[in-house]
């Protein structure tokens, strides 16, 4: 797969705050990676206890970065930051495997709108 839909930041959201000082929420670049985007299916988002309803709004792959995790969020933008007017996903599913086609390590990631 042809990563060329544009370039995604990934950000860990944690206490950025400096020793001995007041914890702050902020955000921690990650990486950032050229993304393909991946064909994905809607179904119902219904919240029931014995199963997890996982609701997506977008699938792009990336080359494999395994620090990425569930619940890091990404900007598919070329961004140093997040800022209040970003578009923001969460990160509800990170797959890290390889490309069929190509052979290369990749990392799939299901993102979900906040």
């Amino acid at each position: 797969m042809i990563l060329d839909k544009g370039i995604c930041s990934v950000f860990r959201e944690g206490d950025i705050s400096a020793a001995g000082k007041k914890p702050a929420k902020g955000y921690t670049l990650l990486c950032k990676s050229w993304y393909g985007e991946l064909s994905f299916e809607t179904v119902p988002y219904r919240t029931t206890e014995p199963r997890e309803d996982v609701k997506t709004d977008a699938r792009i792959r990336i080359l494999q970065n395994r620090s990425i995790d569930n619940r890091d969020t990404v900007l598919l933008s070329d961004s140093n930051a997040v800022t209040s007017s970003s578009i923001q996903y969460t990160i509800e599913r990170a797959y890290h495997g390889v490309d069929e086609e190509s052979g290369e390590l990749i990392t799939d990631l299901t993102l979900k709108k906040v």
